[in-house]
């Protein structure tokens, strides 16, 4: 997610709220302005912006963030592993093949 240029860490719901709350804001628009914009209910735009933003489809929160002018970079840690020992056998076609110990 980046601000004004700077990037912001999204954890939970309520951060999603807050940076839209904060960047409808300086926008100077309204909740009805920005529902609008998105072709939502007003309501809609008031729960997502009181830590409802968890229950958002995709499609919802990209047609938020187009509207207020923000992206949003998926970024996942390249240690991340799957701890399920029904997926350690699982290879990402993608991936590097690895060294066999």
């Amino acid at each position: 997610m980046s601000k004004g240029g700077l990037p912001v860490l999204v954890n939970v719901s309520q951060d999603w709220a807050n940076i839209v709350r904060d960047r409808r804001s300086d926008l100077g628009l309204t909740q009805a302005d920005l529902a609008r914009r998105i072709g939502r209910a007003r309501q809609w735009v008031v729960r997502f912006e009181s830590g409802h933003a968890g229950s958002a489809s995709v499609d919802s929160l990209m047609a938020v963030l187009n509207a207020l002018d923000l992206y949003a970079e998926v970024d996942t840690a390249e240690d991340e592993t799957d701890s399920d020992p029904m997926f350690m056998d699982v290879v990402d076609p993608w991936d590097e093949p690895r060294a066999q110990p």
